[in-house]
Formats: C-alpha cells, structure tokens, sequence
C-alpha cells in the first residue's frame, strides 16, 4: 500500500496521496465474478487488476520491444537490453504501425490470449472482437500523454467498448504510470459536451487539459495511479478521463493499449485492417491528423460549452 503523506510528482505539480490522489483499488479478488465486476466499473469507473496476465508473459513482451529499441540504436551503449536504459537521443518509440512488432508472438500472448479473451466474454456475457490496431508505447524520459476521454478517439460504433491499459514493465511512481481522474466517468457536462466529440469528424482538438491541477480543483476529481508490475492492468470505459505522468526515470516504460467489445455490435473502421485491390489487406486508417485542416482548439471549445 503507498501510505499517505507520499508525494506524487506530475510534472510540475506536487500531489500527496490521502489528499488529492489516491492508490486505485485492487479488482483482483473479484476478477472472476462478472457482476460484482460490472457493479464497480458502473461505480468507478475502471478496474485495476493486479496480476491479470502471468508476469512472466509480460516481461517477455516489454523485451520484445526492448530488442526492437535496440536495434533502432534507442538504449545507451554498453548497458544489458533487458535493463532498458534510454540512449542519449531519449526517443520515445510508439509501434503502433510496426506490425513486425506490435503484432509479434509475444505481444499477442499477451493482449489476445485465450485467458483475456475469456475474461471480457465473460465480462460483456457474449464473444468479443478487439481492434487490430494495438497502442505500444516504449516512452522515454519525460514522455507521457494529456488527459482525454477515448470516446473522443476510439468512439464510432458502439458504446459498450472497453480499452486496457497493461504494464509491460515495472513502472513506479516516477516512470509514468496510468493517471485516472475519479469520478469523471459520473461527469455529465464533460461527457455531454467534450465526451461528444469526435476529432476526425468535427475537427477538435482531441486533449481535454494538460494540467491535473486543474482537473483536481476546478473539477473535483481525485487522481488514482499505482505502482504497476508487470501484468497488471487497467480497464476503463469511453468515459474515463485519464492520462499518464511523465517518465522521470532514466529506463524506458512499457505499456500497451487495447480494446475489446461484443463481436455483434458496431465497430469503429478505422482501427481495423482495411482490404484494399485484389483482397490485399491494408493497415487500418487511424486518427486523421490531417496537416491541411485548421483544427478547432480545445481552449475555444471550452469557452463555448462555459467549462
């Protein structure tokens, strides 16, 4: 348990657990009672389960990606792989296209095995597909996202869709761990107004805030991180706001997301393989980003939706 009075650096903002952040509760006991699961996602918003997948399978994952590193010259010279200390370039390495990567053996192992998909069957009652796009992060020194809402990214189709954040890595208190913000799943002015929003479709900036100050004081969340082991995992829903602190560690941390839904219900197309001419399969479509369009900032959505 991290005691109370501990300091948790977030960039430049000092939080201390017992007062404005809090260690996320353990669903591991109830990991096999899917009503008593449902209950506490409805409730908090997410579960945290430690140990979800063997440790073992983990930590050969996150050296997969640690010899794709390597061999990208991303780890300092002369120190062991499996130490993942960041080269003097401090890149962060996102495979999210690199299929020789993110879909190798050992990531699927993880992410796509007979046990996790087993789990979210049992926690949706019925077969489940998940995307074929797989968010693995490698991030380096001061690497981290921005609070968001994966409805905003990941949102077409059908809303009873869950993403799974897992540490490849042991990830401390100061190597970037997941942040989630307590209570915003409950939020219904954020998740009427910003929780709407589709950035490829409206053309809207994507991050709700960069500061979790004030997500803390202006909006009265209570922040939630752990020490994460390899394996262990978060689940959320659409409507989770959530984040991840920056790595203030010299070794790279390692993570994936992924996210699964009932097989029968509607997905959101540009996060699967696409065919292209003569059946050949293409690399899903993704987030736009395009470099010619003006996206619509943040701060003047915030003005007009008065939040």
């Amino acid at each position: 348990m991290i005691a109370d009075g501990t300091p948790f650096l977030f960039g430049e903002q000092c939080f201390e657990f017992g007062v404005d952040v809090v260690e996320l509760t353990d669903s591991h006991p109830i990991r096999d009672d899917a009503a008593a699961l449902k209950r506490r996602l409805a409730e908090d918003g997410y579960l945290f389960i430690r140990g979800f997948h063997p440790s073992k399978k983990a930590r050969h994952a996150a050296q997969w990606a640690l010899e794709a590193i390597a061999a990208r010259g991303g780890l300092r010279e002369d120190t062991p792989v499996e130490r993942g200390v960041i080269g003097a370039d401090n890149r962060n390495f996102p495979f999210f296209r690199d299929l020789a990567v993110c879909h190798a053996p050992p990531i699927l192992d993880v992410v796509d095995s007979a046990e996790t998909v087993a789990f979210f069957e049992r926690l949706f009652g019925k077969p489940v597909l998940t995307f074929d796009k797989r968010w693995l992060r490698s991030m380096a020194h001061g690497g981290h996202n921005h609070f968001h809402y994966d409805q905003v990214y990941v949102g077409r189709g059908t809303t009873n869709r869950l993403s799974m954040w897992t540490a490849l890595t042991d990830i401390d208190l100061d190597e970037g761990g997941l942040v989630v913000c307590l209570g915003s799943n409950r939020h219904e002015r954020l998740i009427e107004t910003y929780g709407a929003t589709d950035m490829d479709r409206d053309l809207t900036d994507a991050v709700f805030s960069a500061d979790p100050r004030e997500l803390v004081d202006a909006f009265g969340f209570c922040l939630g991180t752990a020490h994460f082991e390899p394996g262990d995992v978060v689940i959320f829903g659409m409507h989770t706001m959530h984040s991840t602190a920056p790595n203030r560690s010299g070794r790279y941390r390692i993570s994936i997301d992924t996210r699964y839904q009932p097989a029968d219900e509607a997905v959101d197309e540009r996060f699967f393989f696409r065919t292209g001419p003569g059946g050949a399969r293409r690399l899903w479509l993704g987030n736009f980003y395009r470099p010619s369009v003006t996206y619509r900032s943040m701060a003047s959505l915030r003005a007009e939706w008065g939040i």
